[in-house]
């Protein structure tokens, strides 16, 4: 479904992304895990469209991503990818619900079946009795929940993480795990994960390490 060709990435003289090539088949749970620094973020960020290779390409299915303008490309992420980051990024002054409902609103949905779509969503999420709390009011947990509902929204074909359990304490960090998995279990989503929680890295389909800029099975 994926397929990362001879990937680098250069800011001026440091080279951060260094020749990596890496494919991911639909409905699979990769993890990449590697000491900071190691260009993990970067190779996601990448994978996600969301910063561009200095050198190589990345293809969805038959669609060079790299080739695409900018207008394409954000039309391609809002339709196809699913983020959830460290650091939730709610929009404060927006309830849960306004918050899930932003992205399917961006690809001009109309809005009751936007405010439908995320109302189901965290109720499937646990999120029932929250949906009117905005995030000042919602624990680390509930405020990534929401983030999660935002990501699926749309029914992107992919998920992509960036340490998505990095500001949580362990019981919350295993039951966003446990969330995860399910998520694929439920609607056959595509992971590709950045963590350094090992846990969830090692219940993977696959763990790749990330060391220097270049992976290492």
């Amino acid at each position: 479904m994926i397929n990362a060709e001879n990937i680098h990435k250069f800011y001026d003289n440091l080279h951060v992304v260094k020749g990596v090539s890496l494919q991911v088949k639909k409905g699979e749970f990769v993890s990449i895990v590697g000491k900071s620094g190691a260009g993990k973020s970067t190779l996601l960020h990448i994978l996600g469209t969301l910063d561009k290779p200095s050198k190589g390409t990345v293809t969805y299915d038959q669609t060079d991503v790299t080739t695409l303008s900018s207008k394409e490309l954000a039309t391609f992420r809002n339709s196809r990818i699913g983020f959830i980051f460290q650091f939730h990024h709610l929009l404060a002054e927006f309830s849960a619900l306004e918050n899930a409902m932003i992205p399917a609103l961006i690809q001009k949905q109309p809005v009751e079946q936007a405010k439908s779509k995320a109302r189901e969503l965290l109720t499937y999420l646990g999120l029932e009795e929250r949906l009117e709390h905005k995030p000042s009011e919602l624990s680390g947990g509930e405020q990534q929940r929401v983030a999660v509902a935002r990501a699926l929204i749309n029914n992107p074909d992919v998920i992509l993480a960036d340490e998505p359990s990095g500001n949580l304490d362990s019981a919350t960090s295993k039951e966003l795990h446990d969330l995860l998995f399910k998520l694929r279990a439920d609607f056959q989503h595509t992971f590709i994960i950045v963590t350094h929680n090992e846990e969830l890295a090692e219940l993977s389909d696959r763990k790749l390490t990330m060391q220097d800029g270049i992976l290492v099975e």
